[in-house]
């Protein structure tokens, strides 16, 4: 086996064992916190509303479309890669909505579950930062 074939298939293997990891990672927290991931937006003000279905789009992209993505990825579909940053994308930007939407209506902002449970600093900014650098490394060598 060729360098370049080992190291394919060092990163299909890596990818599928990443989407697994990012599955049973955001499932659990998802089951740890469920009011804030089972919500129904539509008891809510249409701006609320608004951002709640952009939110539950969003967590619903990262903890299950993202992990199936690698998945095809890892089984050789290279295509699937260009992908990911959409459904990677989704869920920071619908938290960014939600956290002006709610400063905006309320005048207060809500930031500061970042800091009150670390947990979530890595499922919404580090976490998804990560995956933009393996699509960026993923990219480089299965679709340039």
């Amino acid at each position: 086996m060729t360098k370049e074939n080992r190291l394919r298939s060092r990163f299909e293997y890596l990818a599928s064992t990443f989407g697994f990891v990012l599955f049973a990672f955001y499932w659990g927290v998802i089951g740890t916190f469920p009011e804030f991931y089972f919500v129904n937006p539509f008891l809510e003000e249409p701006s609320r509303a608004a951002a709640l279905v952009l939110l539950i789009i969003g967590w619903v992209s990262i903890s299950t479309f993202v992990p199936i993505v690698l998945f095809q990825f890892g089984a050789g579909r290279y295509r699937a890669i260009s992908v990911l940053p959409y459904f990677v994308g989704i869920w920071p930007l619908s938290i960014a909505i939600a956290q002006i939407e709610r400063a905006i209506v309320t005048g207060q902002s809500y930031i500061t579950y970042l800091v009150e449970t670390p947990l979530f600093l890595v499922t919404d900014l580090i976490v998804p930062i990560a995956l933009l650098a393996l699509w960026l490394r993923l990219r480089l060598h299965h679709l340039d």
